[in-house]
């Protein structure tokens, strides 16, 4: 199971001491095996749906762009 970790602070609160302890997590969990992956979401934003057995892929949680 994958878990998506994210912060709602703008670059105006994230201070120092903020990313010093940020980085003490990353590289715990680095260490421990549990974080896979720490790179930004996809910003094309896909959406994938398996329903009976029939993947559809679309541009994501919006109308599809042909349908504008």
């Amino acid at each position: 199971m994958r878990f998506l970790m994210m912060t709602t602070e703008t670059s105006d609160e994230f201070n120092a001491e903020q990313a010093a302890e940020m980085g003490r997590f990353i590289e715990e969990m680095s260490k421990s095996g549990a974080l896979l992956a720490t790179g930004g979401l996809d910003p094309r934003g896909v959406h994938v749906r398996n329903s009976g057995g029939k993947v559809t892929v679309t541009d994501g949680p919006f109308t599809e762009a042909k349908e504008h």
